[in-house]
């Protein structure tokens, strides 16, 4: 791992402006340079190539600059506009100093750091040395030659149009999340001081360096990534391999990466994520909880893309964009010199507005109905398509667009409105309800809350839902127990059991968390005795097998591999009972397994009821149906 050496904080961040006496008034403009994007459905050549002309480059908005004379003391500070101006006073006295501008922003606008490395904390800069050479004018106006970051290596070893990509990206989302829940009220020109009216997130620390692995920070496994540190506020960006940025991965020009780790800081300031990590690949069923994390980060990205590219273009912001990358999420590895150049690919790539019966990734044709509540793709496609324009057709099976706003996702998302409800007076129907009531986030929760402000009439949004194999109830994951069985679910049942599977690049055997597993939670309170009974029948071959276990709230999904090696699932788990059939007390498919909670903390916990699989060499065939008692009461499922 990467030694971190003496850590310096982080500069303070100071822009409020020097007086001066009959001044002159100094306007510049910097903008950086970015790598350009090939990107068509089918190609074969698609990726990052050249850095894009000077004529394209994009503004450095809202950063944070500082002027020095020609001895280097620093003599002015302040931020750019929207537009990248750095507009300033200086004395009028004949002389030469230089600019800079740094990848920071801290104001009403985007509160973002992108910084080198995580012990010297220092950002980035792009500079321009300038002359003030009459003091006859009262200003002086030098906007019509901007000054660039670089996205070439060869130009500049740092690649500071990296850094100011990232941050631009941030930006975007920013602007979007304002946009779409409509706290975007400027007064006077300035944004609104109305909690109401005006919307910014919390600040984001983000580390990113040309060439370098932020993954050594943390481990010396050589994996290359880009992640989000929970609790932290802390995104890191993959900046390629040993100083390599030409045939590595590398992610700083990759907008989909970027957006994609920024929503997972979003999830956790604004939302609620219990996402344990882990595997995903796009193609697998996986935690739901992980499943809806990287589902609505994958959404997120093609979102603000796809809304960024349609103001540009003057289209409505929900429009399924014309352009193919903006509704794809798309992760390249390095990059070419032209179209004959073998180096520089697409990683992946997936279409948000595919159909679930022909997709690549998580293709549900066959599945049944809940699968997608566990595929991470899936959910992105749902949430994308779901929150298009009604009026467009996004599949050749001519489903249109939801037409579920943004502004209702943000509603459950984050509990927060333009009329009064936020993080600290959350809405009822949210993941973040005040009560806690929640506990589980995933796809079903999701839209059943979604239909406390959509409803259920919406035909568009129930047939992406079916489309996508999900439900808008917590059915498949997180269902509510209680004693009371009015309108409630009270037997259960499995038909048969699937093989456990492997996941590619892995050998271990996994359960089919969605036909192998069902899953509840329950309310317990410490020092309570509460006994839990599964009781279940099956037909025919009585060839299954339930177990049961009762999960903490914050658990990781023990596979039975690791139990049967004789892990101990203390750490994850309250209690379990995994009888073999052949001893579970009964005969002709009669079965039962029983658990006490007592000492455990006050809270929710996970209920799951599992048909065990491992070891087996072919499906289970029987229908068995099971209940579930607390000290002797029949439990019944329903929506809370």
């Amino acid at each position: 791992m990467s030694s971190l050496g003496p850590v310096t904080g982080e500069a303070a961040y100071k822009v409020d402006k020097t007086v001066y006496n009959d001044p002159i008034t100094v306007s510049l403009t910097a903008k950086f340079r970015y790598r350009n994007l090939y990107f068509t459905k089918g190609s074969t050549t698609n990726g990052l190539r050249e850095e894009c002309i000077t004529a394209d480059a994009a503004p450095i908005a809202f950063a944070e600059f500082k002027v020095f004379n020609a001895s280097g003391v620093q003599v002015q500070q302040g931020e750019t506009d929207t537009d990248g101006n750095a507009v300033f006073e200086l004395p009028k006295t004949i002389a030469t100093y230089t600019i800079k501008v740094y990848s920071r922003s801290y104001n009403d606008y985007v509160k973002v750091s992108v910084l080198k490395d995580t012990y010297t904390n220092t950002p980035y800069s792009v500079s321009n040395q300038f002359t003030v050479s009459s003091t006859s004018s009262p200003t002086l106006d030098l906007t019509a030659s901007p000054f660039f970051a670089r996205a070439d290596e060869n130009a500049s070893l740092e690649i500071e149009g990296g850094a100011f990509n990232i941050m631009f990206d941030i930006l975007l989302a920013n602007e979007y999340v304002r946009r779409q829940i409509g706290k975007n009220t400027l007064v006077s020109g300035k944004p609104s001081t109305n909690v109401n009216e005006w919307w910014v997130a919390d600040k984001v620390t983000v580390y990113w360096k040309a060439g370098f692995n932020p993954r050594s920070y943390f481990s010396d496994d050589g994996a290359l990534l880009s992640f989000y540190v929970p609790t932290t506020s802390k995104l890191y960006i993959l900046g390629g391999k040993d100083g390599n940025v030409k045939e590595s991965d590398t992610d700083h020009f990759d907008d989909s990466v970027i957006l994609h780790e920024y929503a997972h800081f979003l999830e956790d300031v604004y939302g609620k994520s219990e996402s344990p990590g882990g595997s995903h690949d796009g193609n697998f069923i996986i935690d739901p909880r992980l499943a809806w994390s990287e589902g609505w980060a994958n959404y997120f990205q093609a979102a603000v893309l796809s809304g960024t590219a349609n103001v540009d273009a003057g289209n409505a912001e929900w429009n399924v964009p014309a352009e193919d990358r903006y509704r794809y999420y798309v992760d390249t590895v390095g990059y070419k010199n032209d179209i004959a150049d073998t180096q520089g690919k697409i990683a992946i790539a997936f279409d948000l507005t595919d159909d679930a019966a022909t997709a690549t990734l998580d293709n549900l044709n066959g599945s049944p109905s809940g699968e997608g509540t566990f595929r991470e793709v899936s959910i992105s496609r749902s949430l994308y398509k779901s929150s298009r324009n009604p009026a467009n057709d996004y599949s050749t099976s001519g489903i249109k667009g939801g037409g579920v706003t943004f502004a209702n996702f943000w509603k459950v998302f984050a509990g927060e409105d333009n009329a009064g409800s936020n993080r600290s007076n959350p809405l009822t129907n949210s993941f973040v309800n005040a009560t806690g009531k929640y506990p589980e986030p995933n796809v079903g929760l999701f839209n059943y809350l979604l239909t406390k402000y959509e409803g259920t009439l919406n035909s568009n949004w129930n047939d992406i839902v079916a489309e996508e194999k999900q439900r808008q109830s917590t059915q498949d994951y997180a269902w509510y127990l209680n004693t009371d069985s009015t309108n409630s679910t009270c037997t259960f049942s499995f038909s048969g059991g699937v093989k456990e599977t492997t996941m590619e690049d892995s050998s271990l055997p996994r359960s089919n968390q969605h036909r192998n597993n069902d899953f509840f939670i329950i309310y317990h309170t410490q020092g309570v005795t509460d006994t839990l009974l599964l009781n279940y029948t099956s037909d025919t071959t009585h060839d299954v097998d339930l177990d049961l276990y009762v999960y903490k709230n914050d658990y990781i999904y023990i596979e039975d591999y690791y139990l049967a090696g004789g892990y101990n699932p203390s750490l994850y788990m309250a209690t379990y009972a995994r009888r073999n059939y052949s001893i579970d007390g009964g005969t002709n498919g009669i079965g039962s397994e029983s658990v006490t909670l007592k000492n455990q903390a006050t809270g929710w916990y996970v209920i799951n009821v599992k048909v065990n699989m491992y070891g087996k060499s072919s499906a289970a065939t029987s229908t068995a149906n099971y209940t579930l008692k607390k000290n002797g009461v029949t439990l019944c499922a329903k929506e809370q």
